[in-house]
């Protein structure tokens, strides 16, 4: 059974739900198709004290699904991630900003493969509301485009009659439902 009495305040710390939050990306692959891939795990946080709102997240790079083992052994080796070096992908806000109605826009430092880059991105946050159990939920979800090259992340292939293997250009997308933590 659920309540329709809205919790007062975003105030407070609230944790990511690892059954209902994901992390993303999608790139070009052969020109023609996007490849999707999200990590089964994440680990994410938020932190709120009247104006004062940080975001954080950590992503065990060992988590990507991906189901056929040379690909996924590919993705995981030096050539891309480096999970033996750098088992994690995170992100440390930098500034958060609430715009209109749900908008927000998030500045940060993300880390991938050991090497830390600013980046923003730009999403919605929405809530708090109370779920089942009186659980108090807030939803935070974002979208940024970096180029993996920034991230050591090189790998390429050239195609036959002009082009590469992998774009350049990933998009990464971050769904969190957070739970208010428990004081």
């Amino acid at each position: 059974m659920s309540t329709t009495t809205a919790p007062a305040t975003l105030s407070g710390t609230w944790v990511a739900d690892p059954v209902h939050s994901t992390a993303s990306f999608a790139v070009k692959h052969m020109i023609v198709s996007t490849f999707r891939a999200a990590f089964k795990q994440i680990d994410g946080t938020l932190d709120v004290d009247g104006d004062d709102i940080r975001l954080t997240g950590i992503v065990p790079v060992e988590s990507i699904d991906v189901e056929q083992a040379d690909f996924r052994a590919h993705l995981l080796s030096p050539e891309f991630f480096d999970v033996e070096n750098t088992p994690n992908v995170e992100f440390v806000s930098t500034a958060v900003r609430r715009g209109e109605g749900d908008a927000i826009d998030v500045d940060g430092e993300l880390t991938v493969k050991g090497v830390t880059k600013p980046v923003s991105a730009t999403g919605i946050i929405i809530g708090p509301a109370v779920s089942f159990g009186d659980a108090e939920v807030v939803g935070v979800e974002l979208e940024t485009t970096v180029d993996k090259n920034d991230f050591d992340l090189k790998w390429n292939a050239p195609l036959p009659k002009g082009g590469f293997a992998v774009s350049d250009q990933v998009t990464l997308s971050v769904h969190l439902e957070l739970r208010r933590k428990e004081a």
